[in-house]
C-alpha cells in the first residue's frame, strides 16, 4: 500500500468515524429524553418495557442509517436473546426483511467484470427486478443458454472497503469499552466482535458461500426432502454465484399438508449439523427456508456458518440432564462448568433464582414444555447474574430455539425436548464413534450422564485477560481489496 493509500485509508476511517460519532450523539440525546419519560411511570414493569422498545427502536433507526455493516449486526443482534432483551430484539428484527436494492446498472457492471463478457453472452435472461435484497448482497433470476433456470447472487459494489473500514473501527471500539466495562468483559466483546467482524467479511466473497453449499449438500446428500441449491462454478467468481433457482413459498407461508413434515426436517436437520456435522448455519431463520410445491424443504443463504468442537454433545448432554432430572445445585454446576461469569458472582443467588426456574419447569408435563421458553428464562437468569454462555452452546442453543420457533407455526403440536432426547440418544450409547470429517471419537454415556468429566476440565472465569489489539488485516489477508468491480 502507497503513503497515499495509507493516508486515504485513515482519512476515510476517521471521516466514518465522524459519522458514526454522530449518529451515537442522537441517539444518545434520544434516549435521554426517552428516560425523562419514564420518570413519570410508576409501574417498574412498564418502565422496563418501555425502555427496552426505546432502545431497540433506536438501535434499528442507527444501524439502518449506517449501512450494510451495521445493518448485519443488527440481523445478527436480532438471533441473541442471550444478550439482549426480548424488546429490543423485535425491533431488531425489523432489519431482516428491509434493505433496499441497488440498481440493475450496478449490477450489470459487476456481472459483466467477473465474468468476463457482457450478460447477454453469458445469460438467456436476466430478470433486471432483483427477488431478494441484504445488507451485503442482492440475488436475480435469470436463465442460462442451456435452458437452466438461476438465481444470480451479486455483491453490493464498494461492499468490502467498506467492511473493512467499519470492522476496524469496531475492534478499536471493542478494545476500549473491553478496558473500561467489567460487564464488557465479562460477555466477552473483544471475542464477539471479531468473530461477528469475520463473519461478516466471509460474506464478501461468495466462493465462500459457494464452498458451503457444497459442503451442506454432500453432508446430507441423500436425505429425502432435504436440498440445498446446486452452484454453478463455472458462472461464479468472489462478487457473484451463480446458484439453481427453487422455486417454493417461505415455509411460514406455506401450505398447511406439509408444515408438519416440514417441521420434522428442520428439527432433524439442525440436530444433525450439530451433533453429527458439526457444521452448522449460523443464520437459519424463515427468510432462508422454502417449501418446496411437492413439499421438500430448501435450506438458503448459508454465507454464515460455524463450526461446532466434538465436545458440544457433552455440554448439551449435561443441559439436557439438568431438564429432565435434575435440581438447582445441577444446574449452577452446569453454569460454571460451561459459561463464562465474574469472579465475584454470587452463586448462592444464582442458585436461589435456579430453583425457581427449575420448579417452574417442573409445574408441567415434559410433552407441555417449549424450548424456547426453557431457554429464554435461562438466559435472562444468566443477564441477571452476568454469566455468559459459551459461544458454541450459546449457538446451539439459539440454534434450537429458531428451530423450534418455525416448527411450532408449522405445526402446533411438535415436542422439541422429546425430538432432541430422542436424537441424543444414540450419541449417549457406550462407545458410540461419530465421525466429523477424517476425526473420530468416542462418547461414554456414563460420563455424559453423570457428573464425571473428562481430566483437565475446568472452570471457565471471565477475568480480565490482556488483550492486544489485532490488525483488521490479519482477518482480511485472503481477500484482496484492490479487486473490486
Amino acid at each position: 500500500m502507497g503513503a497515499f493509500e495509507y493516508v486515504g485509508e485513515w482519512i476515510s476511517s476517521l471521516v466514518r468515524a465522524a459519522e458514526i460519532t454522530v449518529v451515537a450523539m442522537v441517539s444518545v440525546v434520544a434516549y435521554s429524553v426517552g428516560a425523562l419519560r419514564r420518570l413519570v411511570m410508576r409501574d417498574r414493569a412498564r418502565r422496563e418495557q418501555h425502555r427496552a422498545h426505546y432502545r431497540g427502536m433506536l438501535l434499528r433507526w442507527s444501524f439502518a442509517r449506517l449501512g450494510a455493516t451495521f445493518i448485519k449486526i443488527g440481523q445478527v443482534m436480532s438471533s441473541r436473546p442471550d444478550l439482549f432483551s426480548a424488546g429490543v430484539i423485535a425491533e431488531l428484527r425489523w432489519l431482516q426483511d428491509r434493505v433496499p436494492p441497488f440498481p440493475f446498472e450496478q449490477v450489470r457492471r459487476i456481472v459483466e467484470h467477473e465474468l468476463a463478457a457482457p450478460l447477454e453472452h453469458r445469460f438467456r435472461e436476466f430478470c433486471p427486478t432483483s427477488v431478494a435484497a441484504g445488507s451485503v448482497a442482492q440475488v436475480h433470476r435469470a436463465i442460462l443458454h442451456d435452458g437452466d433456470e438461476v438465481a444470480v447472487k451479486v455483491l453490493r459494489p464498494n461492499i468490502l472497503p467498506r467492511v473493512r473500514r467499519d470492522a476496524r473501527l469496531l475492534l478499536w471500539l471493542a478494545h476500549v469499552v473491553h478496558a473500561l466495562s467489567a460487564r464488557a468483559r465479562t460477555a466477552n466483546v473483544i471475542g464477539h466482535t471479531r468473530d461477528l467482524v469475520a463473519g461478516i467479511l466471509a460474506q464478501t466473497d461468495l466462493r465462500t458461500e459457494a464452498n458451503n453449499y457444497e459442503q451442506f449438500r454432500r453432508n446430507f446428500a441423500g436425505t429425502p426432502r432435504l436440498a440445498f441449491p446446486r452452484v454453478y462454478r463455472r458462472y461464479s467468481t468472489r462478487w457473484v454465484m451463480t446458484m439453481e433457482y427453487i422455486h417454493g413459498t417461505r415455509i411460514d407461508e406455506g401450505p398447511a399438508v406439509h408444515l408438519p413434515e416440514a417441521a420434522r426436517v428442520i428439527r432433524s436437520m439442525f440436530f444433525a449439523m450439530c451433533f453429527d456435522h458439526g457444521f452448522v448455519h449460523a443464520d437459519l431463520h424463515p427468510g432462508n427456508v422454502l417449501i418446496r410445491p411437492g413439499g421438500g424443504v430448501v435450506i438458503l443463504d448459508v454465507g454464515l456458518v460455524k463450526r461446532i468442537p466434538r465436545d458440544l454433545v457433552r455440554q448439551v448432554a449435561d443441559f439436557t440432564r439438568c431438564l429432565a432430572g435434575g435440581n438447582a445445585r445441577d444446574l449452577v454446576a452446569h453454569l460454571r462448568r460451561y459459561h463464562r461469569y465474574l469472579d465475584n458472582t454470587d452463586w448462592q443467588a444464582v442458585e436461589t433464582d435456579a430453583a425457581a426456574f427449575i420448579a417452574r419447569i417442573r409445574e408441567k408435563p415434559i410433552v407441555q414444555l417449549e424450548l424456547s421458553v426453557i431457554i429464554g428464562d435461562l438466559f435472562s437468569l444468566a443477564r441477571k447474574h452476568r454469566i455468559r454462555p459459551m459461544p458454541d452452546m450459546a449457538l446451539v442453543l439459539l440454534g434450537m430455539v429458531t428451530s423450534e420457533g418455525m416448527a411450532k407455526r408449522l405445526d402446533p403440536e411438535c415436542d422439541t425436548i422429546s425430538e432432541l432426547a430422542k436424537y441424543l440418544g444414540p450419541h449417549l450409547a457406550p462407545k458410540r464413534r461419530l465421525a466429523r470429517g477424517s476425526r473420530d471419537w468416542t462418547r461414554s454415556s456414563r460420563a455424559l450422564l453423570t457428573d464425571e468429566h473428562t481430566p483437565g476440565t475446568k472452570l471457565v472465569v471471565c477475568r480480565a485477560p490482556r488483550h492486544r489489539p489485532r490488525r483488521i488485516e490479519r482477518l482480511t489477508e485472503r481477500i484482496d481489496p484492490t479487486r473490486t468491480p
